[in-house]
């Protein structure tokens, strides 16, 4: 019985970098990681070990490198576009050029130097900015953008009742938990009309404002809620998805110690989550 190869892949992820953007007044210094995953069409090299037409991945990471000159002052959505269309361009056996990209901004710190001098930065924190870039060779650009590890805390006020029980279910009933939350949010567009970075500081001010103005019935309850937001605040978002886990924080047992812990210290043990993803689309 004989056999065929069907779709293969390559590339190079973990590509970790800074881009510098000294343009402007406010210079700006954000932390990049590059994915990018290449559909071939070259079976000979596995089939056959011929490498004559395989580019080392080393091709791959060095792109990366050389576009980031050209786009420091650009969304990650823009530069993954330009990456993709760089594959696809410098060899004719790249299928899809898939380029995912994550972006941490730096901090300014205050000065009062000239904004010509030296600016001076504290390192990245909170959410990172997110492209997700899919480009066949005769297709269109296929464009998820996002918000990735934006953490979430509610020192109180959330509630877990009414929930099926089985033999093995040990939860409590809360009518007054804390609440935290780990989650990526995403969103595909159905237009362009707004700048990616004007859509992704709106995404981000209405997740912010719905996580502060809401009251978690579940961590379900909680991402749609927060999915729901993007939509309502971005009218070219097509759909979202949000994805991620409900952070466990119990309260530290300080007894041993004689010391009370009323709502004051809680466990950030993060190994064990409890995941969950909803997609809402615009109807």
């Amino acid at each position: 019985m004989g056999h065929s190869i069907g779709d293969h892949a390559y590339g190079e992820c973990g590509i970790e970098f800074l881009l510098v953007d000294r343009s402007g007044p406010q210079q700006r210094v954000r932390r990049f990681r590059a994915d990018v995953r290449l559909l071939m069409d070259h079976p000979e090299v596995y089939r056959d070990g011929d490498n004559a037409r395989l580019r080392p991945v080393s091709s791959i990471s060095n792109a990366v490198l050389a576009l980031g000159a050209r786009h420091t002052a650009s969304e990650p959505e823009t530069y993954a576009l330009a990456l993709a269309e760089h594959f696809l361009t410098a060899d004719r056996r790249v299928l899809t050029a898939d380029v995912r990209l994550t972006a941490s901004e730096f901090t300014p710190l205050p000065s009062g130097r000239p904004p010509s001098a030296a600016q001076h930065f504290s390192g990245p924190a909170g959410h990172r900015d997110h492209a997700h870039l899919t480009l066949p060779r005769d297709g269109e650009p296929v464009v998820r953008s996002g918000l990735l590890n934006m953490e979430l805390f509610a020192t109180g006020g959330a509630t877990f009742t009414g929930f099926a029980r089985n033999a093995y279910t040990t939860t409590q009933a809360f009518t007054d938990r804390v609440f935290g939350a780990r989650a990526d949010v995403t969103w595909r567009r159905s237009g362009t009309d707004t700048p990616h970075g004007k859509c992704r500081a709106r995404a981000a001010q209405a997740v912010v404002k719905a996580f502060s103005e809401h009251t978690s019935r579940s961590s379900q309850h909680t991402f749609h809620h927060l999915g729901a937001a993007v939509l309502d605040a971005c009218p070219d978002v097509a759909e979202v998805r949000v994805e991620g886990a409900h952070l466990t924080r119990s309260l530290v047992d300080l007894t041993p110690f004689g010391v009370g812990n009323e709502g004051r210290v809680y466990t950030v043990a993060d190994h064990q989550q409890s995941t969950v993803t909803v997609d809402i689309h615009r109807t």
